[in-house]
């Protein structure tokens, strides 16, 4: 495979989870033309800072992941931090999986609690047996994911109603913001795709723009024609409503691509987590397994719905993580071991408000969430 598409499908296969599953929920609250703006802001700076990361790898000479580059360059209780926003956001990951795959067992007349614990058992098994293929699998799953998604939008436009997409309010227009942070959140793959184009680093910049732009596109599509077809009618898992109004067809097939891309992304970052605190903190192989694995059954409290858990991790444990790249930004400028094949020129009051911006989101997003909704 072309190395450029390579990285490209890579970055795609990372950002594109549970997140897309909720976004048309939160979109539809505020209205689509606003939610699609919210998408389109929250998207560019996420692009942003994809981009900037990509600078701070190729000013550096050695391979390092996120964690390593905060370390080597702000220093080591930064690096504790960015391990704790890092652990902290696939647990809020995990925990969304067991809240959407439960919700979609659910369907077949089981109680909430008992759908959570079905999908729960045998994938937390699999993970700790160490059956992590799926990692490997990203030249087959991410075509697969995305054929997938084009295929329930297009079905979903011969249900479509143009007076789904007029509803305007502006009050919850905060709504989308979290969950589109989750469903763009992808930036850990940054430092592996400069590992993929070793010898042709000078692509890694077309890399990233095709990796997100993918995405991208597929997200306002999927938002666009899944509130066309449902309007206020919307579930917070988009497929499950989409089954239940539609038919066996989108019963079947959506549910089915829901379950499986949310149970594959279970076992790998289960399994990713589990050898953190395996291998780097050198816990034995059943506690990591206990402490990976098990903190996502807070799902069973039903404190939180799909879209919360959604939302609170990409405002309280993503953006912070934004904040910390942009001041890795600021710094290689000056400090960088080696010429870059690409640069952004960014002048320092951009990096100070692209700063500003997630710490708003930060601490407005979260109240909002936990308090308002």
């Amino acid at each position: 495979m072309n190395k450029t598409l390579e990285a490209s499908l890579f970055f795609t296969g990372t950002i594109i989870g549970a997140g897309v599953l909720g976004l048309p929920y939160v979109v539809e609250k505020p209205g689509f033309l606003i939610g699609l703006i919210d998408i389109i802001l929250i998207g560019f700076l996420i692009l942003l800072i994809s981009l900037m990361l990509g600078e701070i790898t190729l000013r550096t000479k050695d391979p390092h992941q996120l964690p390593g580059l905060a370390e080597k360059y702000i220093g080591k209780k930064t690096k504790h931090l960015v391990t704790f926003f890092s652990i902290m956001q696939i647990y809020g990951a995990l925990t969304a999986y067991v809240q959407g795959c439960g919700d979609i067992l659910s369907l077949l007349g089981i109680s909430p609690v008992l759908a959570k614990l079905l999908f729960f058992i045998p994938f937390a098994a699999i993970t700790y047996f160490g059956i992590k293929g799926v990692e490997e699998g990203t030249s087959i799953f991410v075509p697969l994911i995305i054929f997938s998604i084009l295929i329930i939008s297009v079905s979903s436009l011969f249900y479509f109603n143009p007076a789904n997409l007029t509803k305007v309010s502006p009050s919850n227009f905060l709504m989308p913001i979290g969950v589109t942070m989750f469903a763009f959140s992808g930036i850990f793959a940054i430092p592996q795709m400069k590992e993929i184009l070793w010898l042709e680093k000078r692509k890694l910049k077309n890399s990233i723009l095709i990796g997100f732009f993918i995405p991208f596109f597929l997200y306002i599509f999927f938002v666009f024609s899944s509130i066309g077809a449902l309007g206020e009618e919307i579930s917070e898992v988009a497929t499950i409503s989409l089954g239940t109004h539609y038919g066996p067809f989108f019963l079947i097939f959506g549910n089915f691509f829901a379950f499986f891309a949310m149970a594959t992304c279970f076992i790998s970052l289960g399994n990713a987590l589990r050898e953190v605190y395996n291998q780097d903190y050198g816990i034995n192989k059943y506690l990591s397994f206990i402490f990976a694995l098990f903190p996502s059954l807070i799902a069973l409290t039903g404190l939180s719905t799909f879209t919360q858990i959604l939302s609170l991790t990409g405002s309280l444990f993503i953006a912070p993580l934004y904040i910390i790249v942009v001041y890795i930004f600021y710094k290689i400028k000056k400090i960088g071991e080696r010429k870059p094949e690409y640069e952004l020129k960014l002048p320092y009051f951009s990096l100070l408000l692209i700063g500003f911006v997630f710490l708003i989101i930060t601490l407005l997003v979260s109240f909002n969430t936990l308090f308002l909704t």
